[in-house]
């Protein structure tokens, strides 16, 4: 409060000063100005009637006509000097010029007779007149003035006293309150409301603004020690779930694995099967050609060789020969075909192929599991593609999209009598601008349905559940494609017309598992860790 009324006195107290100096001087010079002006009147009206009695050396008359001029405040002296400077008559006090006496004369004049005569100068009226008298009545106004000033400056003092102290002052208190309510304290003292007006009815609604902060924060806290609650029991059910999901992953990754290894187990025992025919017909003409070796070395020890006898053993010999060299041909090409994809899907390493050679070194591995399908494999591969990549990856992904069009595309087209021409299609189509193969995989089977085919890749999603299916098929095919080979995978199929497996594929796949020397990693291979994917993109 005193600093408030001392802010409002600072410039309210000079200026009732310069306001009351200020109407001193203006009322001083107002008073100069008008006693001037009286005196100049005043000695001209004295003057007309004082130039007669000056002619006629009156003095008694002259102190008549000067008499009246005793009776104010402000009158000196007056005198009547002749023309050639003698006093004639004079009135009051002997005066001087000064600051505060205003002095004025006028000539005295005789008219002349005549119309062409001058006027006749006869003497000289002089009046002063001081102030002082003046200047009092304006010093007292100008002090009244300051009286009202000061009095009207402690008035408003007062006033702005009062309203600091009924109303300032309690909306600061509140103002202070409602800080402390907003940052948070409910301990903060409700200020008293001394009278029942608008501040008394806000302190009212400030102490119901209290209490319901406290019943929130109480609240709050209620609600924060539940939070608590809520989160230690996620944070155990997700360590749980954690749990729960490094088992399901590792539970995957053997089923990837068992699935990579029952592929290959399978094309062993095609493989096996296969070697089995020529190594068994091999077997078979080599038991012939001992007996024919036996026959005719009887024939000679008896003596009855003949020129036709020699002519059939050695045409059995030939023959025998021929056979036996094509199965063992046909067998050593079997195992030839089967160690390259075998070393490929086991040593997971890294090398330059031909595409066509891989795909036909593949489908050569495949047909033969599925020869009693009545499946044609259709090869049409452009000439020439060199890539450097994974070709056990690129490989598998062949495989089990063969593998999947033989046993879900064509069983179903038999199984529902629409079975026609079965064709199997692998093609490819040189790089592009983007150094990328087309990888194509068709079929002219039953096709998949479109509620089925945005989840094809899905893990373990399987339309053959409980009928040897595992649902990791696609899934692999996809993770490797994306992950491994940094290609992209799209299907299209129309039910009843087949189905389209579309790949893009970089001729340089891209490098994998970089070591701690910054190497390029290229050993790191694709293992089963590396197709662990959560979940795949839904294709296009």
């Amino acid at each position: 409060m005193i600093r408030t009324l001392l802010l409002v006195l600072a410039p309210l107290l000079p200026a009732v000063l310069v306001a009351t100096y200020a109407a001193i001087d203006v009322s001083v010079r107002d008073a100069r100005d008008a006693l001037s002006d009286r005196a100049r009147q005043t000695v001209a009206l004295l003057a007309g009637g004082a130039a007669e009695a000056v002619w006629n050396l009156d003095r008694a008359g002259v102190g008549v006509l000067l008499a009246p001029m005793a009776g104010d405040p402000a009158f000196i002296g007056a005198r009547v000097l002749l023309a050639d400077g003698r006093l004639l008559v004079a009135l009051g006090t002997p005066f001087a010029p000064a600051v505060d006496v205003i002095v004025e004369s006028q000539p005295l004049v005789r008219a002349a007779a005549g119309p062409d005569g001058a006027d006749e100068r006869i003497g000289t009226l002089e009046l002063a007149l001081t102030t002082a008298h003046g200047e009092a009545v304006a010093r007292s106004r100008a002090r009244a003035i300051g009286l009202i000033g000061f009095g009207v400056s402690l008035v408003v003092c007062g006033v702005l006293a009062y309203i600091i102290r009924e109303v300032t002052a309690p909306i600061r208190s509140v103002t202070a309150s409602l800080t402390a309510l907003a940052a948070g304290r409910t301990d903060v003292a409700i200020p008293v409301a001394p009278h029942p007006d608008e501040i008394g009815r806000m302190v009212a609604a400030l102490a119901v603004l209290k209490e319901h902060a406290a019943e929130r924060l109480r609240f709050i806290e209620r609600q924060s020690g539940q939070m608590e609650e809520i989160e230690r029991r996620v944070a155990e059910r997700t360590r749980e779930l954690r749990a729960a999901l490094d088992t399901l992953r590792q539970a995957q990754d053997e089923l990837v694995r068992a699935e990579r290894l029952a592929g290959l187990g399978g094309m062993v025992a095609t493989i096996a099967h296969e070697i089995n025919t020529p190594l068994g017909n091999g077997l078979t003409v080599a038991t012939t050609l001992v007996e024919r070796i036996d026959a005719f070395t009887r024939t000679l020890d008896g003596r009855e060789l003949r020129r036709s006898a020699l002519r059939e053993h050695s045409q059995s010999l030939a023959t025998a020969g021929r056979l036996l060299t094509a199965n063992l041909l046909r067998a050593a090409d079997l195992i030839s075909r089967f160690k390259r994809v075998a070393v490929d899907q086991t040593s997971e390493q890294r090398r330059a192929f031909t595409l066509d050679e891989l795909c036909a070194e593949v489908a050569a591995m495949v047909q033969p599991a599925h020869k009693r399908s009545g499946v044609t494999f259709a090869l049409e591969p452009a000439a020439g593609v060199t890539m450097d990549s994974y070709p056990g990856a690129l490989g598998q992904v062949l495989t089990n999209l063969m593998t999947n069009a033989v046993l879900h595309g064509f069983d179903a087209a038999a199984a529902g009598g629409e079975r026609a021409a079965a064709v199997l299609r692998i093609a490819t189509e040189p790089p592009d601008e983007d150094g990328r193969v087309t990888l194509i995989v068709e079929d002219n089977g039953a096709g998949i349905a479109p509620a089925v085919l945005p989840r094809i890749f899905d893990p373990f999603f399987t339309t053959r559940l409980g009928s040897g299916g595992s649902g990791l098929g696609l899934h692999i095919v996809y993770a490797i494609v994306t992950s491994v080979l940094g290609g992209t995978i799209a299907v299209t199929s129309t039910p009843g017309v087949g189905t389209r497996f579309t790949m893009r594929l970089p001729v340089t796949a891209p490098l994998h598992g970089a070591g701690p020397d910054g190497g390029d990693g290229d050993d790191d291979g694709w293992s089963a860790a590396a197709v662990s994917v959560r979940r795949p993109v839904q294709p296009a």
